[in-house]
C-alpha cells in the first residue's frame, strides 16, 4: 500500500509540473514530438541567461557542460535573491527582461510568483520523477535542497558528549560555546529556526537562547573559528560546504529529529526571451548526471532514486531525513519572534 500512496503522489507532482509528458500512454507520442519541437526551438534561440540568486558554483559548472552539448550560449548571472528579486522587478516593469530563469530558494520564489513574475515552465520530461515533498509546482521547479545539520570541533567534543538528538544542544555544558548563524534575518539561521520552532516549539528556542549563542552572519569564517577552536558546535551547518573543511577538526553531525532544507528551484520568467533554452536547461538540470554532479557538491537532488549515486562520504549528510523549511509568507513573523527570543540585531 506505501508503494502505491508513493506512486500516485509522484504522478499527482509530476503531473502539476510536466504536463502531458507524466500521464505516458495514449499521450506519450504527442509529448515527444511536443518535446522535439522544444529542442529545436531553443537551439534556433541559440543563448540563455541565467539569473543565480545562490551564487553556487556548481550552477556555473553545468551551465558550461550544457553549454558544450547543446551548442547553446548560457551566460550565468550571480547575485544576492534580493537584488536579483529587484532587477527582475524592475526589467518587467520596463518591458526589457534580460534572463530567461532565475533560481533560488523556494520561499523566495514563492513570493515572486504571488507578483506574477513567472510563466508555467511547460513539459518536462525528467520532471515525473521529481520528489513530491519539494512540491514542485507549474511555475517552481525544484533541482536540489541544501540541507542545514551542525558541525562540531573535534577536540572539544568527542564520545558520549556528541549531540545526538536537537534538545541535547540545550544541555548546560554548551552555554557559551555554541557558534550560530543569525535567527533574525534571512539566511541559514532563520531556516533552522523556523523549522525548529515548528518542529519543537518556542520552549526549545527559549532554552537555546539561554545558551547564550554567540550570533554571526559570516558563514565561512564562523567554520574556520569552530576548526580552530574558538568554540565547540557551530549551527546551522550548510552540508555544501563539507568538503571544503577536509582535513581540519570538524564533523558534521545529523540530528536523529531531521535537518532544516531549503530546495533550490528555477522559474521561467514572464516574457522571456529565450523559453525554450530555459526548459531544456532546467531538464538536463533534473538528468541524473546533472543531479549526481550536484549532489558531489553536497546538495540532495530533488529526483528520487538516486540514493546510491551519492557518494559514500557524503551520503548521510546529503541523504538524511528532512525536519522542515521556511513558509511563504512568514518571514516577517519569524523574524520578529526571533528577535523577541534571541534579542535585536
Amino acid at each position: 500500500m506505501e508503494n502505491s500512496i508513493d506512486r500516485r503522489a509522484l504522478l499527482k507532482a509530476g503531473v502539476a509540473a510536466s504536463g502531458a509528458w507524466a500521464l505516458g500512454g495514449i499521450n506519450r507520442a504527442a509529448a515527444q514530438a511536443s518535446w522535439d519541437a522544444t529542442v529545436a526551438a531553443a537551439k534556433q534561440e541559440g543563448k540563455l541567461v541565467v539569473y543565480n540568486g545562490t551564487n553556487f558554483a556548481i550552477v556555473r559548472k553545468i551551465a558550461a557542460k550544457f553549454q558544450a552539448e547543446t551548442g547553446i550560449q548560457t551566460d550565468v548571472l550571480d547575485g544576492r535573491a534580493t537584488e536579483i528579486r529587484e532587477r527582475i522587478r524592475v526589467e518587467q516593469a520596463t518591458g526589457r527582461t534580460v534572463a530567461s530563469l532565475t533560481y533560488t530558494g523556494a520561499t523566495t520564489l514563492a513570493t515572486q510568483k504571488s507578483e506574477g513574475a513567472f510563466q508555467p515552465m511547460g513539459a518536462l520530461p525528467n520532471a515525473g520523477r521529481i520528489d513530491p515533498q519539494f512540491k514542485p509546482d507549474e511555475t517552481i521547479i525544484p533541482v536540489t535542497a541544501g540541507n542545514f545539520a551542525t558541525i562540531i570541533n573535534t577536540n572539544l567534543v568527542k564520545g558520549d558528549d556528541i549531540p545526538k538528538t536537537w534538545s541535547d544542544f540545550t544541555h548546560p555544558k554548551w552555554k557559551d560555546r555554541i557558534l550560530a548563524d543569525d535567527p533574525r534575518a534571512a539566511g541559514a539561521g532563520n531556516v533552522w529556526f523556523e523549522a525548529t520552532y515548528n518542529a519543537f516549539g518556542r520552549g526549545f528556542h527559549e532554552k537555546m537562547a539561554a545558551q547564550n549563542l554567540v550570533i554571526s552572519r559570516l558563514f565561512p569564517e564562523s567554520e574556520r573559528r569552530l576548526a580552530r577552536g574558538e568554540y565547540a558546535i557551530y549551527l546551522p551547518f550548510n552540508v555544501s560546504e563539507l568538503k571544503g573543511l577536509q582535513g581540519l577538526p570538524v564533523q558534521c553531525v545529523i540530528p536523529a529529529e531531521g535537518v532544516p532544507y531549503v530546495p533550490f528551484c528555477y522559474s521561467l520568467l514572464k516574457d522571456a526571451p529565450q523559453p525554450n533554452a530555459a526548459r531544456l536547461f532546467v531538464n538536463y538540470m533534473l538528468a541524473e548526471a546533472a543531479q549526481v554532479a550536484q549532489a558531489e557538491e553536497g546538495f540532495k537532488p530533488s529526483v528520487m532514486g538516486l540514493s546510491e549515486k551519492i557518494p559514500a562520504g557524503l551520503r548521510p549528510y546529503v541523504d538524511a531525513k528532512l525536519l522542515g523549511t521556511t513558509t511563504p509568507g512568514r518571514q516577517n513573523e519569524m523574524f520578529d519572534l526571533a528577535k523577541a527570543i534571541y534579542g535585536s540585531a
